[in-house]
């Protein structure tokens, strides 16, 4: 299953994701205590205390949409060069490959969040902008659709910025939301 990609891989995740808890419901799992993807990273961005529930949302709904729901840190883009949570290419991608090196770090969701949060409180607010990064700290302050919007707008820069891709993300962080309501 490694050499799958793009969405081959996500849909076959996809169906593992719904089958493996059917399957601890009638026994034939022993175990099923391990966190999902989406859970290792909402429990990781749910643990900086610079963010809100709102940002953590914000930032979950557009990993959402970047890695096609998988949350998986390895995930490639179909037919480009974007890798991870937050589709990393050109030259944030050389930037985070530096920062993995420079602290000793492994690839992982860990250091690619903990990446990417130097760049919106921490030194390397040059990447993204000094200006951006403020906007988006600003934004995380305030409520969950305008937090979504300014991290996509300001960090992730997909190619599509239309309303229907800024409510897709804005959904995808609503639900995220509820999903996690403590």
């Amino acid at each position: 299953m490694l050499a799958l990609v793009g969405e081959k891989r996500n849909v076959i995740e996809g169906l593992l994701g719904r089958i493996m808890p059917m399957m601890s419901k009638v026994g034939l799992l022993v175990d099923n205590s391990s966190p999902t993807n989406m859970e290792q990273v909402y429990n990781i961005l749910n643990s900086d205390e610079r963010l809100s529930k709102n940002a953590v949302a914000a930032i979950m709904g557009n990993i959402d949409v970047e890695t096609g729901g998988s949350f998986d840190f390895m995930q490639q883009q179909n037919k480009g060069p974007g890798y991870g949570l937050f589709q990393f290419e050109g030259i944030q991608r050389q930037e985070y490959d530096k920062f993995i090196k420079d602290n000793n770090l492994d690839d992982s969701a860990k250091s690619q969040i903990d990446y990417v949060m130097e760049n919106i409180f921490g030194d390397k607010q040059n990447i993204v902008g000094q200006g951006n990064a403020k906007k988006i700290r600003d934004a995380f302050a305030g409520d969950v659709d305008t937090a979504t919007e300014m991290f996509m707008t300001k960090f992730e820069r997909p190619k599509d910025q239309s309303s229907k891709q800024i409510n897709k993300r804005i959904n995808k962080a609503k639900s995220i939301m509820d999903m996690f309501n403590d």
